[in-house]
């Protein structure tokens, strides 16, 4: 074989190699997500994303998360120097949307570990749920359907994530 051949085939291997590592490093660093859904009666002519939004700053709000944060101990935890910034990566790791089935938001909570994503999630629900009950800005929570619930009535505003 020439050198050009050699050079070639030392290339390609050296970026498939790189390229397998990088997609390696990827998958084992990606997050997990833990899921959250909830039924709100939405009044007529309410509009859905205005609900979500207030849904989302109440969620994020500093009332709900340093709760979170105290009761897991997640500066410890993350091993993060304050709870500023514990607070910071709870809000860049939350997302609230609206679920495609009507009047139901969703709420999703992303970490490296699936375990801790659930934790964290449950733990939200535990600390938002009354605060939310209290809220008279926002529109009511309705339980979740039988059918919804795999034949168990969810009496629960806000019922556990899978």
């Amino acid at each position: 074989m020439s050198r050009r051949v050699v050079i070639v085939i030392g290339v390609v291997l050296l970026l498939g190699l790189a390229g397998a590592g990088i997609l390696g490093w990827m998958w084992f660093t990606r997050d997990r997500v833990a899921l959250l859904t909830y039924r709100i009666q939405l009044v007529e002519g309410a509009s859905m994303r205005e609900v979500i939004t207030r849904e989302e700053e109440l969620m994020e709000s500093n009332q709900i998360l340093e709760q979170v944060i105290s009761n897991l101990n997640l500066v410890e935890g993350w091993r993060m120097d304050s709870r500023e910034e514990a607070l910071a990566h709870m809000r860049e790791k939350i997302i609230v949307t609206e679920d495609r089935i009507g009047s139901r938001v969703r709420v999703i909570y992303r970490d490296r570990k699936q375990q801790r994503a659930l934790e964290i999630l449950q733990e939200i629900r535990k600390v938002f749920t009354p605060v939310r009950i209290e809220r008279k800005d926002l529109p009511p929570l309705l339980p979740m359907d039988v059918e919804d619930s795999g034949g168990v009535p969810q009496w629960d505003p806000l019922p556990e994530s899978p």
